[in-house]
C-alpha cells in the first residue's frame, strides 16, 4: 500500500475491505493533492477514500469482465470541492436557491440548532414545509423561526427532543462523542459493518461491462431525495448508467417553493412521477422495477416497505441489486428515527467536536460554517461540508458497483445496508488529526475555481462546467450523457433496450 497520506489510505482499506473488493487494488490507487478541509476530523482523507472505493469497483468490475487492471488516481483537493455538494464554480451558484431566500422562505432559519432551557442545543431539519409544519405544529406555534425558538427554549432538552421525534420531526440534541458511544443508539450502529449484504437469488444475467463506459446498459432505478442517494446514483450515471429516478407528484423536491432547481446533482438522469399508492402507479413501477438491475431508495425508514414490500421486489426481480441505507442504522433503538447529515452530526458528536476544536485556537482557526453565514464557536456547528452525506452517496456507487461484479461472477442478486451513522463511526474513527495545511476553505456560494471539466453541461441556469472529477480510472473517463431535468419531465420507461438472459 502506498504509505503517502496514510490517513486516506487506511479509510480506503477499511471501506474496500467492508465491501469484499480484491486486496490487490490496495496497491492500485494513488493519492495526491496537499492541505485539508478545516475540521478536526479527516473530511479531506475520507472524501478521498471514498472517491478511490468508488474508482476501484469500476475497476475491478471492468476486469472481472475481461479488461487488464488499472490504476487509479485521487485528488484529495478536488475531492474536497465534490465534497461541497455541487462542485460548480462561484459564477454557476444556484439562482434558484437565492430566489427562495428573497421569497422569505429563507430555508438557513429552519436549519439551525436552537437553544433549550438546560443550556443544550437542539438541530432542527426543517428546509422542506412539510417539515416546518410538522415542526411548528407540535411546539403550537405559527412557521416562523423565532416562535419555534422560543417555544423550544421552554423545554429540557432531552424532553423536547424526544417530544419532537414522537411528532416526526427530524431533530437532534447536541451530545459529545463520548455520549454518542456511551447511547445504545450508539452502541447498535458502531456494531454494525459499514455494508450489511445478504445475497439474492442466482438466476443468470447476459450483460457484462463495457471497457471504457463500465456501466453502459445497466438500468438503476433511483427512489432518493436530498443529498446522499442522489449522490450515489449521480456517479453511476457518469459511468454510463441509465438513471431513473421517481418521485411522487407534489413531493417537497419536485413542487412548492422548495422545489429541487435542477442542478448539477441531476446531472445524467431522467426525473418522472409515480405515486405508488395508486395502483396503476404501483404496477408499472413493477414493472420497470423488473428490468431493473438496481435499485437505491433512501426513504423514511420503513417508507417503501409499506408501499412496495421487499417480497413483491423480489418476486418483480430475483437477481435486483438493491441499496438501502438510513440515518441511524438498521438495529438498536434509533433504527427507525428521521435524520439528515447535519441531525446526525449532532447525535454522533462530530458538531459537538468541531465546537470545542475551533475554541481550542479562536485565534487561527476558521469560524465554522453555518449555511449561508460565517459564525463563531458558541453552539455546535456542522463540518465545513456534508461529509456524510456525500461520503455515504460515493459508498452507495461502490457498493452497487461491487454487487454488479458478485452478479456477474455468481449470476445473483444481493441487498445491501448502509446508514449516515455508520458512516460517521468511520469519519471519527481517526479521532482528531492535527492542523493540515494549507487548509482547503471553501464557504456557502464558493468553491474551488478549477479545474473543470472539458465538457460543457446544458441547465436551467445555461451553459455550466464542473470541477474536474477528483478520481481518474485509467481508460475510462467519467461524464453525463444527459442534463440535469426538470422534476417529472421523462416518462417512467426504459431507453435502454432490455437484455435476453443466458439459456
Amino acid at each position: 500500500m502506498n504509505a503517502e497520506y496514510p490517513i486516506a489510505h487506511e479509510f480506503f482499506a477499511e471501506i474496500w475491505g467492508a465491501l469484499g473488493g480484491d486486496e490487490a487494488w490496495l496497491d492500485r490507487v494513488r493519492f495526491h493533492g496537499d492541505g485539508a478541509l478545516p475540521s478536526p476530523w479527516a473530511v479531506t482523507d475520507l472524501a478521498a477514500a471514498t472517491f478511490a472505493a468508488a474508482g476501484a469497483a469500476v475497476g475491478e468490475l471492468l476486469e472481472a469482465g475481461g479488461a487488464g487492471p488499472s490504476m487509479i488516481e485521487v485528488d484529495r483537493v478536488l475531492s474536497s470541492g465534490w465534497f461541497h455538494i455541487f462542485p460548480m464554480p462561484p459564477s454557476t451558484v444556484l439562482p434558484g436557491y437565492d430566489a427562495v431566500r428573497g421569497a422569505g422562505l429563507t430555508p438557513t432559519a429552519w436549519m439551525v440548532a436552537f437553544e433549550t432551557a438546560d443550556g443544550k442545543w437542539l438541530r432542527a431539519q426543517a428546509s422542506f414545509a412539510t417539515l416546518q409544519k410538522r415542526l411548528a405544529d407540535a411546539l403550537g406555534v405559527r412557521q416562523d423561526p423565532a416562535e419555534v425558538a422560543a417555544a423550544i427554549r421552554k423545554h429540557q432538552g432531552d424532553e423536547v427532543e424526544q417530544m419532537l421525534v414522537d411528532a416526526k420531526c427530524t431533530v437532534a440534541i447536541a451530545r459529545t462523542h463520548d455520549e454518542w458511544l456511551a447511547h445504545p443508539a450508539g452502541q447498535a450502529v458502531n456494531a454494525e459493518p459499514i455494508f450489511a449484504v445478504q445475497a439474492g437469488a442466482a438466476i443468470g444475467n447476459a450483460w457484462k461491462p463495457a471497457p471504457g463506459r463500465a456501466l453502459a446498459g445497466i438500468k438503476v432505478l433511483d427512489l432518493t431525495r436530498v443529498v446522499a442517494g442522489p449522490t450515489g446514483t449521480r456517479f453511476l450515471a457518469a459511468c454510463g448508467a441509465e438513471v431513473l429516478r421517481l418521485d411522487c407528484p407534489g413531493s417537497d423536491e419536485s413542487a412548492g417553493p422548495f422545489k429541487r432547481v435542477p442542478d448539477d446533482l441531476m446531472l445524467g438522469k431522467r426525473w418522472a412521477f409515480l405515486d405508488l399508492r395508486k395502483p396503476d402507479d404501483k404496477a408499472r413501477f413493477l414493472e420497470l422495477l423488473s428490468e431493473a438491475d438496481v435499485l437505491v431508495h433512501g426513504y423514511r425508514p420503513e417508507g417503501i416497505d409499506g408501499l412496495v414490500s421487499p417480497e413483491e421486489r423480489q418476486r418483480a426481480k430475483p437477481d435486483l441489486f438493491e441499496v438501502a441505507f438510513r440515518a441511524y442504522g438498521w438495529t438498536g433503538p434509533w433504527r427507525l428515527r428521521r435524520g439528515f447529515d447535519t441531525i446526525t452530526e449532532f447525535s454522533t458528536g462530530i458538531a459537538s467536536g468541531n465546537q470545542a476544536w475551533a475554541l481550542e485556537k479562536p485565534e487561527t482557526r476558521l469560524p465554522l460554517v453555518e449555511v449561508g453565514k460565517l459564525v463563531d464557536a458558541s453552539c455546535p456547528r456542522e463540518c465545513p461540508v456534508e461529509v456524510l452525506d456525500v461520503a455515504t452517496g460515493y459508498q452507495i456507487a461502490a457498493a452497487v458497483v461491487r454487487g454488479l461484479t458478485r452478479r456477474l461472477k455468481t449470476g445473483a442478486g444481493s441487498v445491501t445496508h448502509m446508514s449516515l451513522a455508520r458512516t460517521a463511526a468511520t469519519l471519527t474513527s481517526k479521532g482528531w488529526i492535527p492542523d493540515v495545511a494549507p487548509a482547503i476553505r471553501l464557504l456557502d456560494g464558493e468553491n474551488l475555481d478549477g479545474p473543470l471539466e472539458d465538457r460543457v453541461y446544458a441547465s436551467a441556469r445555461g451553459p455550466v462546467r464542473c470541477l474536474r472529477f477528483p478520481v481518474t480510472i485509467e481508460r475510462n473517463p467519467l461524464f453525463w450523457e444527459h442534463p440535469a431535468e426538470e422534476p417529472g419531465a421523462s416518462n417512467p420507461v426504459w431507453v435502454t433496450l432490455s437484455r435476453q438472459r443466458p439459456e
